[in-house]
């Protein structure tokens, strides 16, 4: 059974990827996809990507979970494990979008690549901070 602060750790990192994917993936890359709008489905409602982050968060916080016992606990533990988590889910997986789809660029693989990477780290330092195995949240 999941408690208390895995659910609270699960929201508050859903939360903050939300905003962060906001101001980097809305913002600063914004030109970048605007250079490419051919390769981006344009019908999708961006509702998805909020729902996804926090899909992802919970996904995320449940296997920290599951290997909390690896880690130390706290934003430093949280985040050394989002760093392997994003390493993992990251490369080569965004190098071989460049391989997989046309038209997709090499540039945009490797900033997804390590956006990805720092993503995951920021996740893990949030769940890290929110989640204590065998506690529940104050």
């Amino acid at each position: 059974m999941m408690t208390k602060n895995f659910w609270i750790a699960g929201l508050v990192g859903g939360v903050v990827v939300n905003a962060l994917d906001f101001a980097i993936m809305g913002n600063v890359l914004q030109n970048m996809y605007f250079v490419n709008m051919s390769i981006m489905n344009q019908t999708t409602n961006p509702v998805w990507y909020v729902i996804g982050d926090f899909i992802a968060a919970f996904v995320f916080t449940w296997f920290y979970h599951k290997v909390y016992s690896s880690f130390e606990g706290g934003m430093q533990g949280g985040m050394k494990f989002g760093i392997y988590a994003g390493v993992l889910i990251n490369f080569p997986a965004m190098i071989f979008m460049h391989l997989m789809f046309k038209d997709y660029p090499y540039a945009l693989s490797w900033i997804m690549t390590f956006y990805g990477i720092i993503w995951s780290s920021i996740l893990g330092a949030v769940v890290g901070k929110f989640y204590v195995k065998g506690t529940s949240a104050a």
